[in-house]
């Protein structure tokens, strides 16, 4: 069957795919609440299930039951298809953000990161069991719970599933225009919290260390280890301090965001971090967290990736780009150990994390396609 012939199947069945994104985006699926995480769990296995598959489950305590399921092809080798179902939504964000379709997007949250990249892939499950597609290695596919929080009750098996596999696709949303990540910046969240001393902010001022007044200090030596030249970002997102507006704070914290394109930086970063000093005098400083994904870069290899996929997409009426983003991604794991990686072969739309968040109803069949005929070529 050629490209074109099965991008027309496709499209035959759009209808059904609509109807399969649907159930998952009404599913909702925040990283912090467990049962709804897992709710969603239940109907992948579901599905994985009617179409000849026996998906597995990993428990996890705090997070999600991680889920996963192969097809062997038979031929050797292995295939890596990366997901993740949580999303940054809180419970009932459907009320005010409903499902819906309006002109060429379709409406709902999580959609674009990444519960069309999760719906492309059972459609594609369907597809092997029926042999419409016929890969010759094996396909795992993977679906992580946690990735929006960090990945810290996954990263491990990302890095196992990774080493046993001889490339990884992730589907992640796309950049705009549909354009592939082949560049991910690394990742740092790092906790600040500041010890003072309370004292009367009327009475005796003096015998209290202002621990709002150490952190406002501290807030601009961490943002000034930003570097413009080497493109690396060292933000304070998250900043809280004191209790009562007359009373001299014993306490404050901060949430630092850092992003850099190579692994020595993100060292340099992480240890400026873990190496400040108080300015005022008793004051005392508690760092925590790091690094939390090293950068994603490209190799020859992951190159080679790309150009399969461009080929592909040719046949289907893509001009598919390559590009970078300061986002990270499960990807940057597999990346990091030498595994070829591509990633945002999600569906093409808009608005990760935001209230217009959609994708592009015309874009969907053709990015499944594209998916899938990449899977069943390497």
């Amino acid at each position: 069957m050629s490209d074109q012939t099965f991008l027309e199947t496709v499209k035959n069945e759009q209808q059904e795919i609509i109807g399969l994104l649907k159930d998952l985006v009404e599913r909702e699926s925040p990283s912090t609440d467990k049962t709804l995480v897992d709710g969603l769990g239940s109907f992948l296995m579901s599905h994985m299930k009617k179409a000849g598959f026996s998906p597995q489950v990993i428990p996890r305590k705090d997070v999600g039951d991680i889920i996963w399921t192969e097809w062997d092809g038979g031929a050797g080798g292995s295939i890596l298809v990366l997901c993740h179902i949580d999303t940054v939504w809180e419970p009932g964000s459907l009320a005010r953000l409903p499902f819906r379709i309006e002109g060429n997007r379709i409406h709902g949250p999580g959609i674009f990161d990444m519960k069309a990249g999760v719906a492309a892939t059972l459609k594609i499950q369907d597809y092997i069991a029926k042999g419409r597609i016929r890969p010759e290695r094996k396909v795992r596919f993977l679906y992580t719970t946690d990735e929006e929080i960090g990945s810290l009750h996954s990263q491990e098996l990302i890095e196992e599933f990774s080493r046993q596999s001889d490339l990884v696709l992730v589907t992640e949303p796309p950049l705009p225009g549909g354009v592939l990540k082949t560049f991910r910046k690394g990742a740092g969240t790092a906790g600040i919290k500041i010890q003072g001393r309370a004292a009367h902010a009327g009475v005796e001022p003096e015998k209290g260390i202002n621990a709002v007044e150490e952190l406002a200090r501290q807030i601009l030596a961490i943002q000034a280890l930003s570097s413009a030249e080497r493109e690396t970002t060292v933000s304070v997102t998250i900043a809280h301090g004191g209790a009562r507006d007359n009373v001299i704070p014993d306490s404050a914290d901060a949430m630092v965001d850092f992003r850099f394109r190579t692994v020595e930086e993100g060292q340099r970063v992480e240890a400026a971090l873990n190496h400040l000093e108080p300015n005022l005098a008793g004051a005392r400083i508690e760092v925590s967290g790091g690094i939390n994904r090293p950068p994603m870069i490209k190799g020859p290899k992951s190159e080679a990736l790309f150009e399969k996929a461009r080929e592909i997409g040719k046949d289907l009426g893509l001009d598919l780009k390559e590009g970078e983003t300061g986002g990270g991604s499960d990807g940057s794991f597999s990346a990091a150990l030498g595994v070829p990686t591509l990633d945002g072969l999600g569906v093409d739309g808009d608005g990760a994390h935001a209230v217009h968040e959609h994708i592009e109803l015309d874009a969907l069949p053709v990015r499944v396609a594209l998916l899938a005929r990449l899977i069943e070529s390497l």
